[in-house]
């Protein structure tokens, strides 16, 4: 679907799924309808006064589908794209980074979405909105790390010229996974290095 610059496609009406409504038990506080027809959900949870979850509705008819995101989906998916096309996976790290710095996703999109013609996985609209949200959640929860967790956080995203932004530390651990898989790291060990879970699914009602 081609972008118009004036017009965010994205907004357009999700019903059911409107702000306000409940889904899964849980009140609706946003929704962004992609161009392949999901619908990402955010959520509220309980974690803190501001926490959110965020939900990737793939399905509407004959029944309603939908899986919570978790980073093993999109660390899983870079890697394939840096196997298949390691100059077009770049540019998919480089609009993650673009908007982890707060830059809007769809003048993003607008930069680089035509560049992913023929790159398998995830389309890019729905990793940056996704992640968009995903990253805000970790940041909102954010309660501090060990100095010497952050200095190696710090040390693998200068190795890409990459600053932290303000207020997004919290964040920073994912971007490190993003960054070490571009660095060559292989997935399982770039989440054990981070210290994140992968859970079973018996466990987690289905996330990994």
């Amino acid at each position: 679907m081609a972008l118009t610059p004036d017009y965010d496609y994205s907004r357009e009406l999700v019903a059911p799924f409107k702000t306000g409504t409940r889904f899964q038990g849980k009140a609706i506080l946003d929704a962004i309808r992609l161009s392949n027809g999901w619908i990402i959900l955010k959520t509220e949870n309980t974690k803190s006064g501001r926490d959110f979850r965020v939900k990737t509705v793939y399905q509407l008819s004959p029944t309603i589908r939908s899986y919570t995101p978790k980073h093993a989906h999109f660390a899983i998916d870079f890697y394939g794209k840096l196997c298949a096309n390691k100059k077009a996976a770049e540019k998919v790290f480089q609009a993650i980074i673009d908007v982890w710095k707060r830059e809007p996703v769809i003048n993003v999109l607008g930069r680089y979405e035509s560049q992913m013609v023929g790159l398998p996985g995830y389309p890019l609209e729905y990793i940056l909105h996704a992640l968009n949200w995903i990253l805000e959640q970790e940041d909102i929860n954010f309660v501090g790390r060990p100095n010497q967790k952050q200095e190696e956080l710090d040390k693998v995203l200068r190795r890409l010229g990459i600053a932290v932004p303000p207020d997004r530390l919290g964040s920073e651990l994912a971007i490190s996974l993003f960054c070490s898989i571009l660095l060559g790291e292989h997935p399982v060990n770039a989440f054990i290095r981070a210290n994140l879970d992968v859970l079973p699914v018996k466990r987690a009602r289905g996330a990994i």
